[in-house]
């Protein structure tokens, strides 16, 4: 039996134990608030230039500089150029953190929003920038990267309770996913040894692609019994420790999102809901959760050549961007 069915049958053991446990059987698939439902209004004037923004930071990454990674270094050291440049023309300064890889060194840039009081925990959210072999990545992470971009745009004139960190990740892929190398766990890490109090982690993972075909969704084994067929919806994704957490933002997001959204807090056993920046996050005992559109189990560009900019959907994403901004001015002041 190959690891991967060995994953699977782990988890589908695991919603079976908790299937019978009733409180955590509601803890994982519970989410608070309604999904939105039905045809969503165009675009208003503000969410139409945050579109037009959105497709530009995703046609730069993915189209101009294209594949980013060891392997396409001037290209990671080019990506790295344009997020500081963007975070810096919204008026933040943005800090570099190196990132020791094999011979050579990326980098984390983050830009912080700091609270009026610092002892009440910080929100940190991030997206890895970037690409696996062979594939242009504008979904995979582009599109990541371009929300996160837009927030810290949309966010930059708040006087929040609690401080924002806002990071761009370097190394989230194989084959430096969980290593020394890999951005996020440096980055958690040394928070874990500043005695940093994080509120939570919000790691933006694939957030282009969106259709309304039927039977354009898939999942691991079990949770297809749960969700809908139609890819169309955000998923909102923790493990068990972080189902506060993801009750909070998904709860925030359902008051001003006009676009679908499913919620899941797991046990890790599913392989699947670690894929992302969060997991370094869980590692070192914070609270961190996914918003993505699930990756694979709907996008088939996923990981390929044809994962172009073209290939997203804009208004969707604003949409998106437009609700997490004012989740996030909720969450902060809190």
């Amino acid at each position: 039996m190959t690891r991967r069915l060995i994953s699977w049958a782990l988890a589908g053991l695991a919603l079976l134990i908790l299937g019978g446990a009733g409180g955590s059987y509601m803890a994982m698939f519970h989410m608070p608030g309604t999904s939105y439902r039905g045809t969503p209004p165009p675009l208003r004037a503000k969410e139409e230039v945050l579109r037009d923004r959105l497709r530009t930071h995703v046609r730069e990454l993915s189209h101009r500089i294209g594949e980013r990674n060891y392997w396409r270094s001037e290209s990671m050291h080019e990506a790295a150029a344009y997020i500081e440049r963007t975070f810096r023309d919204a008026g933040y300064e943005p800090v570099r953190h190196g990132i020791p890889t094999r011979n050579m060194t990326f980098d984390n840039i983050e830009v912080t929003i700091r609270g009026s009081y610092l002892s009440e925990g910080s929100l940190v959210i991030g997206a890895h920038y970037d690409t696996v072999q062979g594939t242009p990545g504008a979904d995979d992470n582009a599109s990541g990267v371009a929300v996160l971009l837009e927030l810290a745009r949309l966010l930059n004139e708040m006087e929040p309770r609690r401080s924002i960190h806002l990071v761009a990740f370097a190394n989230e892929e194989m084959p430096f996913f969980g290593s020394a190398a890999m951005g996020s766990l440096n980055y958690a890490r040394q928070l874990r040894a500043d005695g940093e109090d994080v509120l939570g982690m919000i790691s933006l993972e694939m957030l282009g692609y969106y259709t309304d075909e039927p039977d354009s969704q898939s999942y691991p084994p079990v949770l297809g019994y749960f969700y809908p067929e139609t890819g169309n919806f955000v998923a909102f994704v923790g493990n068990l420790r972080s189902r506060q957490l993801v009750h909070r933002v998904i709860g925030t997001f359902r008051e001003h999102a006009e676009l679908p959204t499913e919620g899941l807090a797991a046990p890790e056993l599913i392989g699947d809901i670690q894929r992302s920046d969060h997991w370094a996050f869980w590692r070192m005992g914070y609270p961190a959760m996914m918003l993505t559109d699930t990756a694979n189990f709907r996008n088939s560009r996923y990981h390929g050549p044809s994962d172009t900019y073209e290939t997203l959907d804009y208004d969707n994403m604003a949409r998106l961007t437009a609700a997490l901004a004012r989740t996030v001015e909720e969450l902060i002041r809190e």
